[in-house]
């Protein structure tokens, strides 16, 4: 990061959490629970060892039986945690939306999303949900470093940070749908296709319209009422007149600029501002960017499973992976005591 890029301040990002957001765009965003992290849940999230709660656990076991291949392996050994009424919370949601999409105050685990058999984010039992966060480096950096590159970051802040785990209600959205609209003094200066790595035809024949469409539903909605002049936000548009606020980000390089640099949103920023905001979008198969989270493909052995569908063989090797780490974590400290 470039000293002449600009840097988000901690209330930048504070500001961007869904904590702030949600409550004053909630009629024009997707329908979501929040729960509060306690401490010693935070705790666990934290921790470097892998095991989940107990109710996780027999979630993945009762998906081992569903697929009539009962594990034979003896769970005595196994580290055993439970947090009783958060689960029940998230059980509740779980009934009401019958399946979930999971983040925090700012990130979802999509870098985890080779956990579960819907990559998606799709969650359907607590397995599904605290597998993609233990997993998740994105959810790691929520809760340890969350204001990495402000130029004003105090790791004493943490502390005062009110975290939840955000339930939002499943839905397929088409990522052709979803644009990131850059936001400089309250005016969007640049809108950017979100799903970079693919060409969608339709998009450069409805260029103007889409444009026009987040245009309006931006100004009548959301300017002028986040707490922040300065910020990225992303849209959904469903159809012209349907169009729904999927999340905030903080304005500079910690954001992806998607089919931008930020240098060239700086210098945009500084234009006339009765021009319509620049719209870049995958003109042809030959503009695809490449994938940014290619570093959080899935493991080998766990893909060619995925794509034999054996979900009792996925359990399984998640499952041995838990306890090969807890019989190193158990060597260790012999060897301390």
């Amino acid at each position: 990061m470039t000293s002449d890029l600009p840097r988000a301040s901690v209330q930048d990002v504070l500001n961007c959490s869904f904590t702030v957001w949600y409550p004053l765009f909630e009629r024009y965003s997707i329908k979501s629970v929040m729960l509060n992290l306690t401490d010693d849940i935070l705790e666990y999230l934290r921790s470097d060892d892998f095991y989940l709660p107990t109710s996780a656990n027999e979630a993945m076991d009762e998906m081992r039986r569903v697929n009539a291949n009962p594990s034979s392996d003896d769970d005595d050994d196994e580290d055993h945690i439970s947090f009783p009424e958060f689960e029940q919370k998230i059980k509740d949601v779980l009934d009401q939306y019958e399946a979930v999409f999971p983040k925090l105050n700012w990130s979802s685990p999509k870098d985890a999303r080779w956990m579960i058999s819907d990559n998606r984010l799709k969650c359907t039992n607590l397995a599904d949900i605290f597998l993609l966060l233990k997993s998740s480096d994105f959810i790691t950096h929520d809760l340890c470093e969350p204001f990495k590159f402000c130029y004003d970051d105090d790791h004493s802040l943490l502390s005062t940070i009110k975290y939840v785990l955000v339930l939002r209600e499943w839905s397929a959205l088409q990522p052709s749908k979803e644009f990131r609209c850059f936001v400089k003094n309250n005016r969007i200066i640049g809108i950017s296709q979100r799903d970079s790595e693919n060409y969608y035809e339709f998009i450069g024949s409805s260029a103007d319209q889409i444009r026009d469409n987040i245009i309006e539903f931006f100004n009548r909605n959301i300017q002028n009422k986040f707490p922040s002049t300065d910020f990225v936000i992303d849209i959904y548009r469903k159809n012209s007149n349907k169009l729904y606020i999927l999340d905030f980000n903080p304005w500079g390089p910690m954001t992806d600029s998607l089919l931008f640099h930020w240098p060239e949103l700086l210098n945009l920023s500084t234009e006339n501002n009765n021009e319509k905001p620049e719209f870049r979008y995958v003109n042809s198969q030959n503009g695809i960017k490449p994938n940014s989270y290619t570093q959080y493909a899935m493991p080998k052995d766990i893909a060619d499973i995925s794509r034999e569908r054996d979900l009792n063989k996925l359990a399984d090797v998640l499952a041995s992976q838990i306890q090969i780490q807890n019989n190193d974590v158990d060597s260790d400290n012999e060897r301390n005591s």
